[in-house]
């Protein structure tokens, strides 16, 4: 701003009359003085939203590389080629589920003799075995052949998901970047635990004489042997929905970290 003043100033007194190189320097400084500033705003603008993009971009293709990993993993043991055909799958072993669960439950009444329990629970098993033999096949079409034990599979699957969790996401926030919302890492982070306790694999005792030949104590009546077996079977199918709603949540969380590729 100096030399804009001193340069017009000059102008109109005629201090650069026959001044040619003197005029030339003093322009030249001037020009100099606004230039480099304005060229290094400019350029230390563009160098760093260049960076910013370049360095979304790199994360971008990372997210992409690293929730396919996972997403694999995920499929491994399942006949699906992707995310939507398994969802799809899951469902029908649901619905399969849903029916077992359906059938009225046998009612072991104090008082009720041995025989009245016997028949009742032969009429239970008599309902359970088309349904379970429908969630048997749900299983088998939805499942590899080539599957190893589930609990190697998990401890993989989680490993790769942490890697996203405590790795990816800190750089995606960072960076401004969609990630899981709060409660869906929340859920990511606490299925696990009935992922593990929860199968969908466990077969049903639908054997009544294997139930009776499970008696304790010599002593102990026909009916106790009921109520056990019962409620075995029961467990079985509890464990089932406590694996396929964590399944469930998997699955929305999957969908989630795909949508962001």
């Amino acid at each position: 701003m100096a030399g804009i003043v001193a340069g017009v100033y000059g102008d109109h007194h005629g201090w650069w009359e026959h001044q040619s190189f003197l005029t030339n320097l003093i322009s030249s400084l001037t020009s100099v003085m606004f230039g480099i500033p304005t060229a290094l705003l400019v350029l230390g603008y563009l160098s760093s939203a260049q960076a910013e993009a370049l360095q979304k971009q790199q994360l971008r293709r990372r997210a992409r590389r690293d929730i396919d990993a996972f997403l694999q993993v995920l499929l491994r043991p399942f006949s699906a080629a992707d995310a939507r055909t398994l969802r799809s799958q899951t469902t029908d072993l649901g619905r399969a589920l849903t029916e077992l669960r359906r059938v009225q439950p046998v009612s072991f009444a104090p008082g009720q003799g041995s025989y009245d329990i016997s028949q009742a629970v032969d009429t239970w098993l008599d309902q359970v075995r088309p349904f379970e033999a429908a969630y048997q096949q749900v299983l088998a079409d939805m499942t590899s052949q080539a599957v190893g034990p589930q609990g190697l599979w998990l401890d993989e699957l989680q490993a790769h998901w942490e890697e996203l969790d405590q790795g990816l996401r800190f750089q995606m926030t960072e960076a401004d970047l969609t990630w899981l919302t709060p409660a869906r890492t929340m859920e990511m982070r606490r299925l696990w635990v009935d992922l593990r306790s929860g199968n969908t694999t466990r077969l049903l005792d639908l054997d009544l004489d294997s139930w009776q030949a499970r008696r304790r104590p010599r002593h102990e009546s026909p009916t106790a042997a009921f109520q056990r077996g019962y409620d075995r079977a029961q467990q079985v199918l509890a464990a089932r929905k406590t694996w396929l709603d964590a399944f469930d949540v998997l699955l929305d969380g999957t969908d989630e970290l795909m949508a962001m590729q």
